[in-house]
């Protein structure tokens, strides 16, 4: 196989790798893409994990029941209808940490918030 050969494949096997919801790391969760059925455009980009809730089962005393839930965790974005970035943030344990930014349809930046564990910090 000649090089140009095996730079194509590789070429194509990226480009299909990330059109996909990628697996980021199996015992945190995926990558999430939301898709509008409508027009077919990403809204949402974000990161998840599962948890597990074992509770005493009120019916039965003496068992337990599981629920699993999955939170957002981890890098987050958001788009308008036309595409461009709405906002873009993190979350940890399902609330807003770090740096939140916030663009107009244009895509300026019209509002910046700092969050630590859910608090607002800073505008």
């Amino acid at each position: 196989m000649t090089l140009k050969n095996i730079l194509l494949v590789s070429s194509l096997i990226s480009a299909v790798t990330l059109c996909k919801a990628q697996v980021v790391d199996d015992v945190a969760g995926k990558t999430y893409y939301y898709y509008d059925t409508s027009n077919k455009k990403v809204k949402e980009v974000y990161h998840h994990k599962q948890m597990i809730a074992i509770l005493p089962d009120p019916a039965n005393y003496g068992s337990y029941t599981d629920s699993i839930y999955y939170i957002k965790s981890g890098p987050y974005t958001r788009y308008y209808e036309n595409g461009s970035l709405e906002c873009s943030g993190y979350y940890k344990n399902e609330k807003k940490d770090s740096t939140w930014k916030y663009y107009d349809l244009s895509g300026k930046l019209i509002k910046q918030e700092d969050y630590i564990n859910g608090v607002l910090t800073h505008k």
